[in-house]
């Protein structure tokens, strides 16, 4: 089986799981200006200019752009984060149905007008590193919270769809992250034991996941949202990104 040298002791596996925002999909550009578009939308929409900015707080992002690493938007589910938009509306006065209607539609207008402007990018260096992880043996998968069609998107426009063998969206499964239904699913399609699978991730959700699935180790990287001090107590080793992944490669 291949190997990764993980704080200086060889893991042998034969899967790697990936999260894709903020591990292989730069998050901030992406999601930051996607939650920005969102709430100014709603905000539009129900002619009250000043909700964006606490729509944009119940999500997690602050003023700067900085993310919590435990908000809605770091960790949750699109429904998720456009049910906490609903509440909001609602505790600000607006009848339950309106406010849930409202959020909806601010969702799906924002995703179409805002949506030919953002275009997902990958991180430095991982497109060079996942092909070293698949020429030294690894398969790949990706266990996201996202749809399954975006993020079958996005590797696609890498170039990249084919080299993994499993995609997994929050909507393929009951349960959000940190339940390990998604890392499983991915394990089964990939044909592969959880235990010879690795989680890669950039949250505690991610990397509380792939403990539970029974995962071989845990990864845990700083290029989207997640901080050393919260990753570390879940990982076997925090990298800044998947770029470094291949620099572990026992070749």
């Amino acid at each position: 089986m291949p190997t990764l040298m993980l704080g200086g002791r060889p893991v042998e596996g034969k899967l790697l799981v990936f999260d894709k925002d903020g591990v292989l999909l730069d998050f901030h550009a992406f999601w930051v200006a996607l939650s920005r578009a969102r709430a100014a939308t709603i905000a539009r929409l129900a002619g009250a200019e000043d909700w964006a900015a606490p729509l944009l707080d119940g999500w997690g992002v602050g003023r700067t752009g900085r993310v919590s690493p435990t908000g809605v938007l770091a960790t949750g589910t699109r429904i998720e984060a456009c049910l906490v938009a609903a509440t909001w509306l609602h505790h600000a006065g607006l009848p339950w149905t309106q406010a849930r209607e409202l959020a909806a539609e601010g969702f799906a207008v924002a995703e179409v007008e805002a949506g030919p402007g953002l275009r997902g990018r990958a991180l430095p260096g991982t497109v060079t590193a996942l092909g070293a992880l698949r020429s030294a043996g690894w398969r790949l998968a990706v266990a996201t919270t996202d749809r399954t069609d975006a993020a079958s998107a996005f590797l696609s426009e890498l170039g990249l769809r084919e080299a993994f063998v499993s995609v997994v969206g929050g909507d393929r499964v009951p349960t959000a992250k940190p339940d390990p239904a998604m890392f499983l699913l991915a394990c089964e399609e990939a044909g592969v034991a959880p235990g010879d699978a690795l989680m890669v991730g950039d949250t505690d959700v991610d990397l509380r996941m792939g403990r539970r699935a029974g995962a071989r180790a845990t990864i845990g990287v700083l290029s989207g949202v997640g901080t050393t001090e919260l990753l570390a107590p879940l990982a076997d080793l925090v990298l800044p990104d998947v770029a470094a992944l291949a620099a572990l490669l026992d070749c």
